[in-house]
C-alpha cells in the first residue's frame, strides 16, 4: 500500500506538470494551470484513480499470463480504461447528465484521464522494478 500512495503522490506531480504543459496559452500561464491542474487532479487521482488502481492490480494478479510482455501491455491498457472509466465516474458523480453522452464535450477530459492512469501505471511498474533491484542487491 506504500508504493502505491508514493506513485499516486508522483503521479499527481507528473501528470499536473505534463497537463500543465499541454494547455499552457497565451491567455494563462503555466503556473496557473499548475494550480488549477493541482487542485481538480489530486482528489480524482486519489479517490478515483488509486482504488481503481488497487482493484485492477488485484484482478491482473489473478490471471496466469504466459509472459512478461503480454502482462505488462494487458496492465497498461487495463489501466487507460480505467482511465477512462475514472472520468465517467466523475462526471457522473459531478452530475453531468446527458452531456455524458456528447462525445465532443468528454473527449479532451477523458483523454487527460487516460494520460493520468498511463503515467500511474508507468510510475508504478518503475517503483516496483527500483524495489526488486534493490532487494535483489541486499540478497547478493
Amino acid at each position: 500500500m506504500g508504493r502505491k500512495l508514493i506513485t499516486t503522490v508522483l503521479t499527481i506531480i507528473c501528470f499536473t506538470l505534463a497537463a500543465s504543459l499541454i494547455s499552457m496559452n497565451e491567455s494563462y500561464s503555466f503556473d496557473f494551470y499548475i494550480l488549477i491542474y493541482l487542485i481538480y487532479a489530486t482528489p480524482l487521482i486519489l479517490l478515483i484513480g488509486l482504488p481503481l488502481s488497487i482493484l485492477l492490480d488485484y484482478l491482473l494478479s489473478r490471471i496466469q499470463f504466459p509472459n512478461h510482455v503480454l502482462y505488462l501491455s494487458t496492465r497498461i491498457l487495463g489501466y487507460a480504461c480505467a482511465g477512462v472509466l475514472g472520468m465517467y465516474i466523475y462526471y457522473v458523480v459531478m452530475g453531468a447528465g446527458e452531456a455524458i453522452l456528447d462525445f465532443k464535450e468528454t473527449l479532451v477530459l477523458t483523454l487527460f484521464g487516460v494520460l493520468a492512469a498511463i503515467l500511474f501505471v508507468l510510475i508504478d511498474i518503475g517503483i516496483g522494478s527500483f524495489v526488486k533491484g534493490t532487494k535483489k542487491k541486499e540478497l547478493n
